[in-house]
């Protein structure tokens, strides 16, 4: 394989794992949010469920030869962190009464740090120090956004629309586009 298919192999994977890892999980906590506030709150668990799957076998993708064992751990492990994050947040943010955006900016904070510690030490991704305080500052903003968000609940569904939308695009597109660079290249020539 040359450098150039290994690079744009890499890309197509890292694009698979935005759209399957976030966008996706994003667009599943939304949609759950607002089926809590309109009191389905079992609707939003099994959206959840599925985003989580979906998050745990698109982790499984690196773009290199796939490792059964490694791609094992990596599905169970980050489906249970992804269901049980987002399970977390809609608990907090629906049950949880508004004790004020200070609590909420430390809830997503600590979440944020959870984040890099579960993506360095279980998944081992070689993830900087540096992007530490970034996760810290993003899931704070995040938590506090959710908090907002909810008194606006149709403008979280068209936002979890776009989600989805744009999460399957990449996750579509990337694997499109895996699939048609394998196959041509396990073609014979002649």
């Amino acid at each position: 394989m040359t450098i150039d298919q290994q690079a744009l192999q890499q890309t197509l994977a890292e694009l698979l794992k935005i759209g399957g890892q976030y966008f996706l999980p994003v667009a599943a906590l939304l949609r759950a949010l607002y089926a809590g506030v309109r009191g389905k709150m079992p609707e939003g668990f099994r959206e959840i469920a599925v985003a989580g799957v979906f998050a745990g076998l698109v982790a499984a993708v690196t773009g290199e030869p796939i490792d059964v064992q490694a791609a094992a751990v990596a599905i169970l492990s980050n489906t249970a962190f992804t269901v049980g994050v987002l399970v977390f947040i809609v608990l907090y943010l629906l049950r949880m009464p508004n004790r004020g955006l200070v609590l909420d900016g430390i809830i997503g904070g600590v979440l944020g740090l959870i984040l890099w510690l579960f993506t360095v030490y279980i998944l081992g991704q070689p993830w900087p120090w540096w992007l530490i305080p970034l996760l810290i500052a993003g899931g704070a903003a995040g938590f506090i956004g959710l908090r907002f968000a909810l008194r606006q609940i149709m403008k979280l569904v068209r936002i979890a629309t776009y989600c989805i939308v744009i999460g399957l695009v990449l996750v579509i597109g990337a694997g499109a586009f895996m699939l048609l660079q394998t196959l041509t290249q396990s073609v014979p020539a002649g």
